[in-house]
């Protein structure tokens, strides 16, 4: 059994009240992205990943490290859009691109918290296997209305210690929270 990090290294958030068309009804606008990177991460020099071939699935969900935490009543018109695409392929002894493998179309859900607190958050659900580390970026739309807000997300800098943000959440299928099969 082979395990298959993957780590959310979030952008900063984007917090936004919009007059939704055609109704003119005022809702909050989130937008969460960063990139998730599977396999090793990159060297901070070179921005290589390690040429590590193997055959590795992963399955996972994970908590957006900056999420919101929302109240799952006040979400009847929530409307949530997720785009991913792949950022980089390692590459090989010979300094070409390896192969991929397959990733599977993100999935964006809502979770409880998993230590029991109020209220549901983001959890990104990445599943596929893959024959190199890669990075996928990744950016999530929520438009809400804002009273659904129960706590704000941390910021990704650090500056909002007193937010609430887990890291993961165990998911379903053959994987949890940070690992696959």
């Amino acid at each position: 059994m082979i395990d298959t990090e993957v780590q959310l290294v979030a952008q900063p958030r984007l917090d936004t009240l919009v007059d939704r068309y055609p109704t003119g009804v005022h809702q909050l606008r989130s937008e969460f992205a960063g990139v998730a990177w599977i396999g090793d991460m990159p060297d901070r020099g070179s921005g290589m990943m390690g040429p590590s071939y193997q055959r590795r699935p992963f399955d996972t969900r994970l908590f957006l490290p900056d999420t919101h935490w929302y109240d799952v009543d006040l979400l009847a018109d929530v409307v949530v859009q997720v785009s991913a695409s792949v950022l980089q392929v390692a590459s090989t002894a010979q300094q070409t691109q390896g192969l991929l493998g397959a990733v599977a179309e993100p999935v964006v859900e809502f979770y409880e918290h998993p230590e029991g607190l109020d209220g549901v958050g983001l959890c990104l659900w990445l599943r596929g296997t893959i024959w190199s580390n890669i990075g996928l970026s990744y950016r999530v739309s929520v438009l809400s209305d804002s009273a659904a807000v129960i706590r704000c997300g941390a910021a990704v800098d650090g500056a909002d210690e007193d937010s609430d943000t887990d890291p993961d959440v165990s998911g379903g299928g053959d994987g949890g929270g940070g690992g696959g099969e």
